[in-house]
This record gives structure tokens, C-alpha cells and sequence, in this order.
């Protein structure tokens, strides 16, 4: 597959299947198998996928992802990214704020020849979303309310 081509699907992972959202784009993009072992969710392929979108946009229902860099590989993508979004909905034990976030974070998409997503890599601090909720203290002042 080409690198171009996974460019593409990176970008329309994070710009239309959760930007607008678009979940039906998960059918297209996403592998039966998909199941992604740090992802504990009771479902595979695009049905997973569609059930995380489904729980953000639920917190955040304006979620919006921009794709800052992307770098296509023959058999992967890898794409940093911003995201933004305010708390509207109830999440991890808290009730929504009001709030809005901004975040940055990476993906690695892994793209089989059939040009479908079979696994995924991610990392954002998800701390720091907690903080710009004013949910926990900001990391530089955690050890003053512990100590």
C-alpha cells in the first residue's frame, strides 16, 4: 500500500469519522479484527470504534481533531494531532463542566494491503485534560496537596 494512501486514511480517521463524526466511515476504514489489546471496550472492529466515538462525543460533543503532521509508512501512518472539545456530558465520575480542553497526542495506525486498520497506537496525557477541567490540580502542584 502506498504512503500517500495511508496518509489519507490517517487524516480521515481523526477529520471525518471523529471530527464530523462520520461512524459509518469506521465500516469502510476499519478491520473485523480490530481490537486493540490496551482498548477494553466488549466489542471488535468498526463496532468498537463506533462505541469509543459514541462515549467521547457523549463527554465532548463537539470534539474536533486537526492533523498537525502526518508520515506515511508502507504498512502504517503515523499522525500528530490536536484535539479540542468542551465537557458537556457526565464522564469518569464527574459532571460536566462547561469547560473546553485542548490537547495534542499521536496516533500509529497499522494498515493491512487491503487498506483496512487492523491495530492502533496512541498516546495523549489524558492528565492534562483533567487538569484544563479543573478536575485535579495542575501536575507542577500535585505534590503540594499530597505532601
Amino acid at each position: 500500500m502506498s504512503k500517500k494512501r495511508n496518509e489519507a486514511i490517517g487524516r480521515r480517521w481523526f477529520e471525518e469519522m471523529w471530527s464530523k463524526p462520520d461512524l459509518d466511515m469506521a465500516d469502510k476504514l476499519v478491520a473485523s479484527d480490530y481490537d486493540p489489546e490496551w482498548v477494553h471496550i466488549d466489542a471488535v472492529g468498526p463496532a468498537q470504534v463506533k462505541h469509543e466515538i459514541r462515549y467521547f462525543r457523549s463527554i465532548f460533543p463537539d470534539l474536533k481533531y486537526d492533523v498537525v503532521e502526518i508520515s506515511g509508512q508502507e504498512d502504517k501512518v503515523w499522525i500528530r494531532y490536536k484535539g479540542k472539545g468542551t465537557q458537556r456530558g457526565n464522564a469518569w465520575g464527574f459532571e460536566p463542566t462547561g469547560k473546553r480542553v485542548e490537547f495534542e497526542g499521536a496516533t500509529i495506525l497499522y494498515i493491512n494491503s487491503k487498506g483496512k486498520i487492523t491495530d492502533r497506537w496512541g498516546a495523549f496525557s489524558f492528565y492534562d485534560i483533567l487538569a484544563d477541567l479543573e478536575l485535579v490540580p495542575p501536575l507542577w502542584e500535585l505534590s503540594k496537596r499530597l505532601g
